[in-house]
C-alpha cells in the first residue's frame, strides 16, 4: 500500500496515524486471506525508523507522524548539537543529529505543540506503534531505538546522560529489546481487523533496510548489503559499536544490528534512485522508457569515459557529509547522446557505492568480497553489472518482492523458535538469485576512470559549490 502521506504546508509531509495504521491492518487482512487458513507462528514489523506517534494516556494519537524526510526540526537538530558535541553524541549513539530523528521532532513538538507534548505519555516509533495497535505492548527493538537520537549503544539502553540534557521523561519511550523478541499476543480486536487468530505472537521487526538485508543474508561481520529506493543505504556489519570520531564527520551511522553482537555501519545518499527517476524523465519524457535509456547506455560502457555526473542531487552523503554539495554532469561534448548523459549518472552511483566501501573496509579493518543488492534499482540490471565492475567482486541480486517484509518475517520465525539460531534464520530464504560477475577488463577500465576522474571531482569542485551558496571557506 502506498504510505498515507500529507502535505499541509510548504516543505512539510505528514502521515496520519489511523490512516497509518489502517493501511497496514488492510495489508495483515490479505496476507491472512492467501494464507488460507494455514497457521501463522507470529508476525513482526518492518518499517521507517525515526518517525514516530506521540500517545496520550488512553493510546490516542495527539498529534500528526512528522515524516523521517521532513525538515522543519532543523532548528532542534543544531540545538542539538550545540550542547552536546558531534564527539560526545557519535559516542553514545552513533549518530550525528539531524532532523530525521525522533529527538529533534519531540523537541520540535515542545516548542511548536505545547498542548500536545504536555499531554504526551508515549512516544512510539511507527513500527512500535503498529506493534501497540496489534497487541497493546510498548516496545522497540535495537534498530529502531537506535533511531532516535536518544539510544546508549554501549549499554543497549535508553541514555540518561542525554534525556537529562534535553529535559526528556524517558518513560515515554517503550521498552527496547534486540529484535525478534515476543511482546504480546494479537488482541481480540486486532484479530477481527486482520482476520489473524487472536493470541497470535506478535514480535519485534526492525529498521526496514536492515530487514532487507537479513533477508538476503547479511548476517556476518563483513557482509555487505546495498539497499536503493529513491535513496540508496549502504550496510556494512561490524563485530562491535564503532564510536570514530571520523566516521561521525563522514556521516556515516553506526548501530546495533538485528542479530545479538552484530552492529552496522551505514553509509548513504539521499537522492540515488530518485536522481536516476529525475534524469530520465528529463531525458525520456514524463513516462521515461527505461529500456530505451538502458539500451543506448550499454552501447559506451567500458569504452567512452565520460560524461561523469558527480550525483551529489541531495547533498554529498557519507563520505563526506556535506549538505551544500551540489550536482555536476563534467566532460559532455556535442558527440553525446542521452544514452551517454544516462550511463554516466549510473557509473557515478557505482563509484560512491565502491568509494564508500573502501572508506568503511578501512575504517574497520574488515574486507567485503561481495555485494548484495535490493530495491527498486535493481530493475536496473546496468547498474547491477556496473558496481560488480567498478568493485570488482560479485554482486547478487534475490527475487524477493519486498525483502524488508521477508527479514521482519524471520525475525518472527526466530522469535517463535521456528529457527533454532540466527544463523539459521538469515539461511533460510530460498529465493532465486541473478549473481553479476565483475568483467576483469571493465574492471581495469573502470578502476582508472574511478582513481583519476571520480574521485578528485568532489575536492575540484568544492569551491564552486561554495560559491554557488554565495559562500567562501
Amino acid at each position: 500500500r502506498p504510505t498515507p502521506t500529507l502535505h499541509p504546508r510548504p516543505d512539510w509531509s505528514e502521515h496520519g496515524p489511523e490512516a497509518f495504521w489502517q493501511a497496514a491492518a488492510e495489508c495483515l487482512a490479505e496476507v491472512a486471506a492467501q494464507a488460507g487458513g494455514r497457521p501463522v507462528a507470529g508476525l513482526a514489523i518492518s518499517s521507517l525508523a525515526e518517525a514516530g506517534v506521540p500517545l496520550d494516556r488512553a493510546g490516542r494519537p495527539l498529534y500528526p507522524i512528522i515524516a523521517w524526510y521532513d525538515r522543519r526540526s532543523e532548528p532542534q537538530a543544531a540545538w542539538v548539537e550545540g550542547r552536546v558535541s558531534v564527539a560526545e553524541l557519535y559516542a553514545i549513539t552513533g549518530q550525528r543529529a539531524s532532523t530525521s530523528f525522533s529527538l529533534t521532532k519531540i523537541l520540535w513538538l515542545r516548542e511548536n505543540a505545547p498542548q500536545a507534548y504536555a499531554q504526551m505519555a508515549h512516544w512510539l516509533p511507527v513500527s512500535a506503534y503498529v506493534l501497540y495497535r496489534l497487541c497493546g505492548a510498548l516496545a522497540t527493538d535495537y534498530t529502531i531505538a537506535a533511531r532516535t537520537l536518544l539510544f546508549d549503544q554501549g549499554r543497549l539502553g535508553w541514555s540518561q546522560r542525554l534525556l537529562d540534557e534535553f529535559g526528556i521523561d524517558g518513560g515515554i519511550l517503550p521498552t527496547p529489546l534486540p529484535g525478534g523478541s515476543v511482546v504480546g499476543g494479537l488482541t481480540a480486536q486486532a484479530a477481527r481487523i486482520t482476520g489473524l487468530p487472536a493470541g497470535t505472537p506478535c514480535c519485534l521487526g526492525g529498521h526496514d533496510h536492515l530487514c532487507a538485508a537479513l533477508a538476503c543474508g547479511a548476517a556476518q561481520p563483513a557482509a555487505a548489503a546495498d539497499s536503493t529506493g529513491s535513496a540508496q543505504a549502504l550496510i556494512f556489519l561490524l563485530p562491535r559499536f564503532l564510536p570514530d570520531p571520523a566516521l561521525a564527520a563522514g556521516g556515516f551511522a553506526c548501530y546495533a544490528y538485528l542479530l545479538p553482537g552484530v552492529f552496522v555501519l551505514k553509509g548513504g545518499l539521499k537522492a540515488a534512485g530518485s536522481a536516476i527517476e529525475w534524469l530520465a524523465r528529463l531525458l525520456s519524457g514524463p513516462q521515461p522508457d527505461y529500456v530505451a535509456l538502458e539500451g543506448e547506455a550499454r552501447e559506451g560502457v567500458g569504452r567512452r569515459r565520460g560524461p561523469l555526473w558527480l550525483p551529489h542531487l541531495l547533498g554529498s552523503g557519507s563520505p563526506q557529509a556535506d549538505r551544500s554539495a551540489k550536482a555536476a554532469l563534467v566532460g559532455a561534448q556535442l558527440e553525446h547522446g542521452r544514452g551517454d548523459i544516462f550511463r554516466g549518472l549510473l557509473e557515478a552511483l557505482a563509484c560512491w557505492t565502491r568509494h564508500n566501501l573502501e572508506v568503511m573496509s578501512a575504517a574497520t579493518g574488515l574486507s567485503y568480497t561481495a555485494l548484495t543488492l535490493t530495491g527498486g534499482t535493481t530493475r536496473l540490471r546496468l547498474l547491477s553489472q556496473l558496481k560488480a565492475d567498478l568493485l570488482g567482486c560479485p554482486v547478487t541480486v534475490p527475487e524477493i518482492p519486498e525483502a524488508a517484509a521477508a527479514g521482519a518475517a524471520l525475525l518472527a520465525g526466530l522469535g517463535v523458535g521456528v529457527y533454532a539460531s540466527a544463523a539459521e534464520a538469515a539461511a533460510a530464504p530460498t529465493y532465486p538469485r541473478s549473481i553479476f560477475t565483475p568483467d576483469s577488463a571493465r574492471t581495469a577500465w573502470y578502476d582508472d576512470l574511478y582513481r583519476a576522474a571520480y574521485l578528485p571531482l568532489y575536492d575540484a569542485l568544492w569551491a564552486t559549490n561554495r560559491a554557488l551558496d554565495g559562500t567562501r571557506g
